[in-house]
């Protein structure tokens, strides 16, 4: 069985010429595989693809069909804040103008080699949580179920529920930095998910945010 680079590979899904060349281009700088068929199953993978044609929800389906955990990463040729919606609502983990493609891919191709890989969710539009600290919203996150999205000390993070009895952090006090749950009172560091008193036994699952092309993004680690 053929073995995939360290850094990872690209399965790239895309004709358009100056795409392959600035694929190729980045590929070769970060010693990455370069394929134009589907890699081996269990790949650390960023799946590129045009994100502007119909039809992205079958798009999708197909790359999840072949490389399930693929971080697929999705380009535009023209602006087009609709179809850049569509797109990510049927399922693209990030999606990049073709100039600012190049920078995309190096850093999809960074996360796949830190702690086993990384995807990424759009969860809001970064103007929706403008200069707003503390608890900023409440939403569901694909493989990480309901999460509570925080501004603390400047930084974005999210929290998952309460590890005592599933409730939702968002609805809690904060102080100094913890978050007391609203339910039983266990609190949490907001920034770390550690547990700072009980009754919870566990820290809470704490994943990372980061705020990218006007919108407000999640981390899952695969």
């Amino acid at each position: 069985m053929e073995r995939a680079p360290a850094a990872g590979v690209v399965w790239l899904l895309a004709e358009d010429a100056a795409v392959v060349r600035a694929v190729t281009r980045v590929c070769a700088e970060a010693g990455a595989g370069l394929y134009r068929t589907p890699p081996p199953l269990n790949t650390p993978c960023v799946a590129l693809a045009d994100a502007s044609g119909s039809g992205p929800a079958d798009l999708v389906a197909s790359v999840r069909a072949a490389l399930p955990e693929a971080y697929l990463l999705g380009f535009m040729a023209a602006p087009d804040p609709d179809g850049w919606r569509a797109a990510e609502r049927a399922g693209f983990d990030e999606v990049a103008s073709r100039g600012a493609l190049g920078p995309s891919l190096r850093r999809a191709l960074s996360r796949l080699t830190e702690g086993g890989g990384v995807r990424s969710y759009a969860i809001c539009d970064a103007q929706d949580v403008a200069g707003r600290i503390g608890f900023l919203l409440e939403t569901e996150v694909p493989g990480l179920g309901k999460v509570s999205l925080f501004r603390e000390q400047g930084r974005l993070v999210c929290l998952g529920t309460c590890p005592h009895q599933g409730a939702p952090l968002g609805r809690g006090e904060i102080e100094d930095g913890v978050v007391t749950c609203p339910a039983h009172g266990s609190r949490f560091d907001i920034l770390t998910g550690e547990r700072v008193r009980g009754p919870s036994d566990f820290d809470v699952p704490c994943h990372g945010a980061y705020e990218q092309g006007g919108r407000i993004w999640v981390l899952k680690r695969l």
